[in-house]
């Protein structure tokens, strides 16, 4: 059933998706801004880009605007490059995002205006060749950097969070074949719903809390290295 005419689950597994994302965050300041040593666990990074994507692919399948949510989403990364951008300059803090995954998320939310439309054996085929396509491009060093969106690049290019399209399209459009495989009548696959909970109303408002959690972040860490004396 639904819950405010939204489907429970997608926000709930959204909310799951940038908790795992704000440990990743969390560990990596600690390691390359802090320089406090720990253990990084790289699976629960990719758990919740890979999630992330899968997700994006299901609602595309249910919204009616997904050129329009996708604009907004790209124009938000297009800002988060700008600001990391002059941070960078001004600190040297190598945290400059130039293609992240809010980028690729907000160009894969546009296509999928056209590729939801497609058969879904068509889209299959077409997630296996541009994954395919990735074990070609990322051999591909002396390019130049000009087709970065794709995973072309030399030694030169540097983004704090990257993810090209190839192959990351691949997995927004397996889950746009997800979505309509099992969610072709909008509704939730469960006969009962969680109802309000912290999870899902941070799965619901993800992209404004992607765009502001990390300085909140850094901010908490910085406030409790340095009472500890650690820094």
């Amino acid at each position: 059933m639904k819950t405010n005419n939204r489907i429970w689950e997608i926000d709930f597994l959204r909310g799951i998706a940038f908790l795992c994302m704000v440990y990743d965050h969390v560990v990596f300041d600690l390691n390359s801004i802090f320089g406090v040593k720990t253990v990084q666990l790289d699976f629960i990074g990719d758990f919740s880009a890979i999630l992330f994507m899968l997700l994006c692919g299901i609602s595309t399948t249910l919204s009616k605007n997904c050129v329009k949510r996708g604009a907004i989403v790209f124009g938000a990364a297009m800002g988060l490059t700008a600001i990391t951008f002059v941070i960078d300059l001004l600190f040297d803090t190598k945290l400059v995002i130039v293609f992240g995954i809010l980028h690729m998320l907000g160009i894969a939310m546009m296509l999928s205006y056209f590729i939801k439309k497609l058969p879904i054996a068509v889209t299959a085929v077409l997630s296996a060749i541009i994954y395919a396509l990735h074990f070609i491009v990322r051999n591909i060093r002396n390019a130049g950097n000009l087709f970065f969106l794709f995973g072309v690049h030399n030694a030169a290019f540097y983004s704090s969070d990257y993810y090209p399209l190839i192959p990351h399209l691949a997995t927004v459009f397996i889950g746009i074949i997800i979505g309509k495989l099992l969610y072709s009548e909008k509704k939730s696959l469960f006969s009962f719903s969680v109802g309000k909970n912290p999870i899902s109303f941070i799965g619901k408002h993800s992209l404004i809390l992607y765009l502001t959690h990390q300085p909140v972040v850094m901010a908490i860490l910085f406030v409790i290295l340095k009472l500890s004396g650690i820094i």
